[in-house]
């Protein structure tokens, strides 16, 4: 059970049966009564009884997983923003990645939601990427603290970076729950660890870049 979003049971076992089909298969690929089967409701319109429609349903697995975790990075911005020393680009892609991470290194079963995550960016899905909302907020003190460790990027280069971030952690985290599904083995939890060190330390280099200097608009 989330501790934060309180669901019935019912509720709660669509909401992972609908998270572990469409990592499996893809959002278009899964239709409504087969998550009420795989949930063990015996009425197929049970996602319409519970939450009124696929859109109600993703709504709802949004709320579940990224209300949590948008609290956990606002508890460690807290944690970072209250020390004597100021934060440095590394510690901010810390507090984007790691609320992430707990749940592939943890169980696996929490995971599965970040394949639609990735699949509702590729889609320029507006539920996601509004910033100033209960799953999301902590973006927003987020771009404020990149703006103090990034002073030598304009406002549209770090805008640009940042995004580039954001679709990167995403992406990268999604493809990780795929390789733990397939290949267990090799994705143990050490593994991830070790993983998640090697894309900290890329992500910070690549913000901390020197800005790009002045070309040709033709030129790359």
């Amino acid at each position: 059970m989330n501790a934060i979003i309180r669901l019935t049971d019912a509720k709660e076992a669509l909401i992972r049966a609908a998270e572990k089909l469409i990592a499996e298969r893809g959002l278009d690929a899964v239709s409504d009564r087969e998550i009420a089967r795989a949930a063990g409701q015996k009425n197929n319109s049970a996602v319409q009884y519970h939450f009124g429609d696929r859109a109600g349903l993703i709504n709802a697995i949004l709320d579940f997983r990224m209300i949590p975790l948008n609290q956990k990075r606002h508890e460690m911005l807290d944690e970072l923003l209250n020390r004597k020393e100021p934060p440095t680009t590394r510690d901010l892609v810390k507090v984007l990645l790691l609320p992430y991470m707990e749940n592939l290194t943890g169980s696996r079963e929490d995971s599965s939601y970040t394949s639609l995550v990735s699949q509702l960016f590729q889609r320029g899905n507006q539920q996601i990427v509004a910033m100033d909302t209960p799953r999301s907020s902590s973006l927003v003190r987020m771009t404020e603290a990149f703006a103090t460790t990034l002073p030598h990027l304009s406002f549209k280069e770090r805008h640009a970076r940042l995004t580039f971030l954001g679709s990167m952690v995403v992406h990268t985290v999604a493809r990780w729950d795929q390789q733990c599904r397939l290949d267990p083995e090799t994705w143990t939890p050490e593994h991830i660890v070790q993983q998640t060190r090697f894309l900290i330390e890329f992500l910070a280099g690549g913000m901390d870049q020197d800005a790009l200097q002045r070309e040709p608009k033709s030129r790359l």
